[in-house]
């Protein structure tokens, strides 16, 4: 599987596509330059982001967009609730909408880059990294997949409801003035019953500190109750998921 990885997220898949964003990586690179690994401070116009997608296939770590990605849980939780469409918000050139998508449910992957989307639409994983996204859980249900760009702030697009909507590591590099405003443009898209799934990741996090979900405050404050818990889906909850390191 990493061998794969490592020959899916390389040079090479790029020129196959035909896909050319700004200037190549090259020798001109100041050594151990690590700039290109931080998101931009842009979450409006697409091209910092192209760019950003573009440098991590070119240094061959594509594969971080899908650090922690397990939605076995997830995908017990939709099953047993009869919750079906799914938006993924933020997507980047992440493969999680085709896992879902192959596990049987209708997805949508919404990113503000175009080079992200086309490159997270061209590629083929094997099943067995499909398998890998969804935790094991049974696929080849062929389920409906598309992939939109645009801005998760735009409320005419992909308006929804979905049953599910999923971010991980988006909403948490908007600003504190900003933030309130693209959670609920999210949120705005969510059926009842539904699930936000909130992925936030707290780099900073040693015990014994607590560890923070940078969004979990604008949850609490609007009285959204938190899952997972006992019993079904009977209205709109949060899924909240923090990593660290």
């Amino acid at each position: 599987m990493r061998e794969f990885l490592k020959k899916l997220f390389s040079r090479r898949p790029l020129q196959q596509l035909g896909l050319e964003v700004g200037p190549q990586s090259g020798s001109a690179r100041v050594p151990y330059d690590r700039s290109w690994l931080e998101p931009p401070i842009s979450l409006a116009d697409p091209a910092p982001w192209d760019m950003y997608w573009y440098e991590h296939l070119a240094h061959g770590v594509g594969d971080f967009a899908h650090l922690f990605c397990d939605d076995g849980d997830l995908v017990d939780t939709m099953r047993a609730n009869g919750l079906n469409t799914v938006l993924c918000v933020g997507n980047g050139i992440s493969q999680e909408p085709r896992a879902l998508a192959w596990a049987g449910f209708d997805v949508t992957a919404l990113d503000l880059s175009p080079y992200a989307m086309k490159v997270a639409s061209e590629l083929t994983p094997p099943v067995e990294l499909l398998a890998q996204l969804v935790g094991g859980r049974s696929g080849g249900l062929n389920g409906n997949l598309k992939f939109v760009t645009g801005n998760l702030c735009d409320v005419e697009c992909c308006p929804g409801p979905y049953d599910v909507v999923i971010e991980r590591l988006t909403l948490q590099l908007f600003s504190d003035e900003y933030k309130p405003r693209a959670l609920q443009a999210v949120a705005n898209r969510l059926a009842s019953p539904g699930i936000f799934f909130s992925q936030s990741h707290c780099g900073w996090w040693k015990p014994p500190a607590p560890r923070v979900h940078w969004n979990e405050w604008w949850f609490r404050a609007a009285g959204w109750p938190i899952w997972p818990s006992e019993g079904p889906v009977t209205t709109q909850v949060a899924w909240l998921f923090t990593t660290t390191g």
